[in-house]
């Protein structure tokens, strides 16, 4: 057990029992925040797969900004 670990257990065994609930609320909080983390950057290299594979499937004269312009154009022309 790390040297961390080991105060942790010692400040814990000096606790008074009627804190404990404060203590198990806390290491409760701390392990969900773990888990969400994983889970979160477990999302996020997912997404990132799904995007690299469509990676270069777009036409070699794509043009985004005429595009973005065209959409807008679709989209917003009438209003004015």
């Amino acid at each position: 057990m790390t040297q961390l670990k080991e105060r942790a257990v010692e400040m814990i065994q000096r606790m008074p029992e009627e804190k404990m609930f404060y203590v198990m609320n806390i290491l409760q909080n701390l392990e969900g925040m773990a888990v969400d983390k994983n889970t979160d950057k477990e999302q996020a290299i997912a997404a990132f797969e799904d995007i690299m594979r469509y990676r270069g499937r777009l036409p070699a004269d794509f043009d985004a900004d005429r595009e973005l312009a065209e959409a807008r154009e679709e989209k917003y022309g009438h209003i004015g």
